[in-house]
């Protein structure tokens, strides 16, 4: 990976969509959530949550990696949480303290609405032939023969699932969780509500959907983990999908697709990410859909992999985001993929290249199952074809280039990944 240590494949998934709503038409939320904080205690400080909470006034609301000490508290009324988490800061008894991030799908950053519009019943579709078809297929070196990601298990953190589509039924683990509404059942389904004031109702339903599906061009014989971290409006925070992570970790599963992000920095993701590069969970996340070379996260982040989008031409995606930071650039325009209720639908976006990547890791982890997650990341970026070369305005901006997985496929047959180091 770029310049990035490679202990843990991360490929970051993002979406973009036709603009229905004017820039600035919608009044952006605080880019965290209102009233909680995110604290860890200091190793070896000896200091408990609950003489945190009588210094700070806070009150403990869950925990998460419990042994690292990592806390979600509810801050006073009315004390605004960046600023708190600011004076938690120089508190010994606390390694760090930051907000609540917010963590949506790309498409569904606050500053640039975007949703499926007008064309929704003009690009849907009731054709299942399409989705084998498609011209990623091509692009991505996705030849006959190929082993199918058998064995392997894909969480799939998003806005959940349709889990009788044909395209999904009898190929979701029993393991799954609705972190949003704290139950079982991670249904893709709208409230009928605009819960964030954009002007929209619902506009990410259908994306966890359309993500796990993809996973499945890739990898049909992998099973997919349905983890719903994100709302109908496409709205998430740090701390739920830190939860979803290690509900993943303790359900056995072997690769994660995160089709969301967010411009601020996490340290508490940072550090759930370096927990499950230990346990070598590989992970795939998405680098966003603004259009710019400001990194998102978690794509951004040491120990992940950072995917952005390109089009049939091998031409970056307008929208896509791009920088040193990138490792990848894959199919992310008029993707085809399931969509509730047992539809299909082109969508575009970071987001739909990201489970290309998982599915791809799932590919060869389906052959051996042995498999560090740096030498996933090695067989997927060593194996890549540049697309530089159509994108001369952009050049290094783009990582290793489109994956090709037939090749990285005999890479793993072919190179000694022992004398890798």
């Amino acid at each position: 990976m770029n310049g990035k240590p490679m202990a843990l494949l991360v490929a970051v998934v993002w979406a973009v969509l036709l603009p229905v709503v004017p820039a600035g038409a919608h009044h952006p939320e605080p880019a965290y959530v209102p009233d909680q904080v995110v604290v860890k205690l200091a190793p070896g400080s000896g200091a408990s949550i609950d003489q945190i909470n009588t210094t700070w006034a806070t009150s403990t609301v869950e925990t998460v990696f419990a042994s690292r000490g990592i806390y979600l508290l509810s801050t006073p009324q009315g004390v605004d949480p960046e600023g708190l988490a600011e004076e938690m800061e120089d508190d010994p008894r606390l390694a760090y303290a930051e907000p609540n991030f917010h963590s949506n799908g790309a498409e569904f950053q606050s500053h640039s609405i975007y949703a499926w519009g007008d064309l929704l019943t003009a690009r849907s579709s009731t054709d299942p032939t399409l989705f084998a078809g498609q011209y990623a297929v091509d692009m991505l070196g996705l030849s006959g023969g190929l082993p199918t990601g058998d064995g392997v298990v894909a969480a799939v953190l998003d806005t959940g699932v349709q889990a009788t589509h044909p395209l999904l039924a009898g190929r979701l683990t029993a393991a799954r969780y609705d972190f949003i509404d704290d139950d079982p059942d991670p249904d893709d389904a709208g409230n009928g509500r605009d819960d964030n004031g954009d002007g929209l109702i619902d506009e990410a339903v259908g994306h966890g959907t359309h993500i796990a599906s993809l996973i499945g061009l890739v990898a049909p014989d992998a099973q997919v983990m349905p983890l719903r971290v994100l709302n109908s409006d496409g709205e998430g925070n740090v701390f739920v999908i830190a939860e979803a992570i290690e509900f993943a970790l303790e359900n056995g599963a072997h690769v994660l697709s995160l089709s969301l992000g967010s411009t601020n920095e996490s340290e508490l993701l940072e550090e759930v990410l370096e927990e499950i590069a230990e346990d070598d969970l590989v992970v795939v996340a998405a680098a966003g859909n603004l259009d710019s070379t400001q990194p998102f996260y978690p794509a951004a982040t040491e120990d992940v992999l950072g995917v952005t989008a390109i089009g049939p031409g091998y031409v970056r995606s307008p929208f896509s985001n791009h920088g040193s930071w990138v490792d990848l650039a894959v199919p992310g325009e008029d993707i085809y993929g399931a969509y509730p209720n047992d539809q299909y639908a082109w969508w575009g976006g970071t987001s739909m290249s990201v489970p290309l990547v998982a599915g791809q890791a799932a590919v060869l982890l389906g052959v051996d199952s042995d498999l560090e997650p740096e030498d996933v990341s090695y067989l997927i970026t060593s194996t890549a074809l540049s697309v530089d070369p159509y994108n001369p305005d952009h050049v290094g901006l783009l990582g290793r280039g489109v994956p090709d997985i037939a090749g990285s496929v005999t890479a793993l047959a072919t190179v000694d990944l022992d004398e890798l180091g």
